[in-house]
């Protein structure tokens, strides 16, 4: 979104307005999205089930954010506002649309008040460790006793089996077993390296986000509650498998293997920057070879189809990135999108910013947080024509709602 554009909205007061003072329609307080009328417990920290329930939360739920006394550790990720604690960039990136409440599940009372609670909802999401949250009294069969038929997930990092299932798990584990970070590596160095943002957090917690949805909709056919279980590393090679994995899919001999992902460079440097461009289709091919000057390489015997271009990948990576040099992106770009290329510029995080395409698809608005100021975010990426998901509260300083949900369940703060 560019900055004459920009859309600035306060949620607390529904105010909102323009650089020109235009009032802009703003999503509704109350939820009408797809999942409006269900109630998700989270018991979560970091990024799979916070980014999973949130995901819910913009589709309508009522999402609840149990916390301790410390919060979620991700308060004080990301990039923080001066003179503002206990809500950061990273936490409010993956907690919009949910309600705190801060409880001590180690004493009595503050079990009795989340069963209390439990026993209201329809999902319940934990990624605790295996076994740690039947010891705190809030594992399957004792929230399954108060609510038969509950959604239950579960989010582990290598499933329940076996030793390494007790082992301590970050995103960094899960993407060096995985073979995300060997997947990484330059064919050139060999080295591995790692994709540098959470991405098997985020895996995890869209297959959550479905298995969700799907365990609701098996609920309403049968009204059967279910356990769904996700594990980090099951929901990484699954997303791998299709492109990353493909020279160990076939099993025994007589396997021909192409260029693998690693080998085919994409991105190459133009004058000034870089590009990305893609040569999958014949068309595609051609539509690079006439913009580039040369055509006469469209019918070329070694490139003629995508196995002739992947058998000899190392020379169409050298003849497009000579090619390539010679202009810079912003000369490129009006050539390529003209020629019906598969292409985009190589954008870094301030450059997304100034995307054309990404201001006009408006995917990026603007919001006041009463107690950080300005922020953005991205539109719920899923667009229902009859029930739009909405972005209705911004992610909560620590048990700010505490008393009201306690309230509702005519318990008091003590």
């Amino acid at each position: 979104m560019t900055p004459a554009t920009a859309r600035r909205v306060c949620l607390g007061l529904r105010i909102c307005w323009e650089e020109e003072p235009e009032l802009i329609d703003l999503a509704p307080a109350t939820a009408n999205g797809p999942l409006a009328g269900y109630r998700v417990l989270e018991f979560g920290t970091n990024v799979s089930a916070p980014f999973a329930a949130m995901l819910l939360g913009d589709q309508g739920a009522d999402v609840i954010k149990v916390e301790t006394a410390g919060g979620d550790q991700t308060r004080g990720a990301g990039s923080l506002r001066s003179g503002v604690a206990g809500i950061s960039s990273y936490f409010m990136n993956v907690n919009r649309n949910k309600r705190s409440i801060v409880v001590d599940l180690k004493a009595a009372d503050g079990l009795a008040a989340v069963s209390a609670l439990a026993a209201t909802c329809d999902v319940v999401i934990q990624n605790y460790r295996p076994g740690v949250a039947d010891r705190l009294g809030i594992g399957y069969e004792a929230i399954k006793a108060l609510r038969p038929n509950i959604v239950y997930v579960s989010i582990d990092g290598m499933g329940t089996a076996g030793t390494a299932a007790k082992r301590r798990v970050y995103d960094i584990v899960i993407q060096a077993m995985s073979g995300f970070a060997a997947t990484q590596a330059p064919i050139a160095t060999g080295v591995p390296a790692l994709v540098n943002n959470a991405v098997t957090d985020k895996i995890t917690a869209l297959n959550v986000w479905q298995g969700v949805t799907a365990a609701l909709l098996h609920r309403e056919r049968t009204g059967l509650g279910q356990h769904v279980q996700v594990s980090m590393l099951d929901a990484a090679l699954a997303f791998l498998w299709p492109d990353a994995m493909t020279g160990i899919t076939f099993t025994g001999d007589g396997v021909i293997k192409l260029a693998s992902p690693a080998e085919i460079k994409f991105i190459h440097p133009t004058k000034d920057t870089h590009i990305v461009v893609g040569f999958f289709g014949p068309d595609e091919w051609a539509a690079l070879c006439n913009v580039t000057g040369m055509s006469e390489l469209i019918d070329e015997p070694r490139f003629r189809t995508l196995k002739d271009r992947l058998e000899n990948i190392a020379d169409v990576n050298r003849i497009l990135s000579t090619a390539f040099l010679s202009r810079t992106t912003a000369e490129w770009v009006p050539l390529l999108e003209a020629a019906d290329a598969v292409f985009a510029p190589v954008n870094s995080p301030d450059d997304l910013l100034q995307d054309r395409a990404i201001a006009e698809a408006g995917i990026l608005e603007d919001f006041d947080h009463p107690a950080t100021g300005g922020y953005r975010q991205p539109r719920h990426p899923v667009r229902f024509s009859e029930t739009p998901a909405s972005i209705r509260s911004h992610a909560p300083m620590l048990g700010a709602d505490t008393a009201d949900i306690l309230g509702e369940l005519g318990l008091s703060p003590d």
